[in-house]
């Protein structure tokens, strides 16, 4: 099994932290505790994990180059 990325490490430590808020915004909601803050990190939160999930192939070069000496 490969070893993972320090980036994939976070992004997958970043999850879990993610599922935690939102079960806790399952809970709020379904115990009608309105905290609007709360829901503006919560919402913070996923699209941050969005944006790192989709950045992970950005900033990569070309995936295979010629040696220049052929």
């Amino acid at each position: 099994m490969p070893k993972l990325s320090k980036k994939a490490i976070f992004i997958k430590e970043y999850e879990v932290v993610v599922a935690s808020r939102v079960r806790k915004a399952y809970i709020r909601f379904c115990l009608d505790v309105e905290d609007s803050f709360e829901d503006e990190i919560d919402e913070c939160m996923l699209r941050e994990l969005a944006v790192m999930k989709a950045s992970c192939y950005i900033f990569w070069g070309s995936y295979r180059q010629w040696e220049s000496t052929w």
